[in-house]
């Protein structure tokens, strides 16, 4: 009896074993696990590279980067004095400050709450894109200058973009103004 039982219990813990190797966990990707897959992924392409072109992809990328952050850091202090010309005109007529809201009971008829709104959108793709890291496509060493230029590109839309966005909260803040 006691080898009985004893066999019944190797046999249920072997296939609580089995089924729980058969149970898959999933976990939350997150944006840096994926950037830090492809990191991954670029440094084991670019350490096949040559040693001058490893050194012209880390010194275009640091200059990429630098014009990001110099770029970024501009437009936020364009949009710093857009929001101190916001709070000032405010303070100066006398408009009440409305509570914070989800966006749903927002009046984007209402000049101020137009301006408000498009200031604070451009903000947060301002934080949005200096966050933002650029990583080469590696196609082939034979192809650096082109992987360098498409980055260089991707860099100028993306901060073109940006500027549209930057111009479009000034213009909202004009029209407040001007009414």
């Amino acid at each position: 009896m006691q080898k009985l039982l004893f066999l019944f219990s190797l046999l249920v813990l072997l296939l609580i074993t089995h089924h729980s190797s058969l149970i898959t966990t999933y976990a939350r990707t997150t944006p840096e696990d994926i950037y830090n897959e492809k990191l991954d992924a670029y440094e084991t392409k670019r350490q096949t590279y040559s040693l001058e072109n490893q050194k012209k992809l880390d010194a275009y990328q640091d200059e990429i980067k630098a014009l990001n952050a110099f770029i970024t850091t501009e437009l936020e202090h364009n949009t710093l004095r857009q929001g101190n010309i916001l709070n000032e005109y405010i303070i100066r007529n006398n408009i009440p400050t409305v509570p914070e809201t989800d966006g749903i009971n927002r009046d984007l008829a209402d000049p101020v709450e137009n301006a408000r709104y498009w200031i604070t959108y451009a903000h947060e793709a301002i934080a949005f894109q200096a966050a933002k890291n650029y990583l080469f496509t590696l196609t082939g060493e034979s192809s650096v200058d082109r992987d360098i230029i498409l980055q260089i590109q991707t860099l100028q839309s993306d901060t073109g973009i940006l500027k549209g966005k930057v111009e479009k909260s000034k213009q909202a803040l004009i029209k407040m103004l001007e009414n």
